[in-house]
């Protein structure tokens, strides 16, 4: 069984790379909201890197209830994406990490307009 300890980590752990569950835009949006079905970026990072659920297609109800993510993250016995997102995923598939790819104003070359 996944120990309590380590879900704490890997989520307080999303929660840094995640810039927030509630961070907000320059303009005072959540951040990346309306990204895919996002409400938050935080529900992309627990969603798609955490649990595994989807959070940028809309599978992970924001907030998550019930203890959904500590049950899919015990499932998967740990985070599904290891290492953290940027390390795990985006720097290794050129896409940069982090809300800034959401927001217009970022010097992310890769920012949606």
């Amino acid at each position: 069984m996944f120990a309590k300890s380590k879900l704490v980590s890997a989520f307080a752990a999303a929660l840094l790379v995640g810039g927030g569950l509630g961070a907000q835009s320059a303009a005072g949006d959540p951040t990346c909201a309306g990204v895919g079905a996002l409400a938050v970026h935080g529900q992309h990072i627990i969603g798609d890197y955490v649990t595994g659920i989807g959070g940028i297609n809309g599978n992970l109800a924001w907030p998550p209830k019930g203890g959904v993510v500590g049950t899919a993250t015990s499932a998967n016995g740990g985070p599904v994406v290891r290492g953290g997102p940027g390390p795990g995923f985006h720097f290794p598939n050129g896409v940069p990490p982090g809300a800034s790819f959401c927001v217009p104003q970022a010097q992310s070359g890769n920012a949606l307009p």
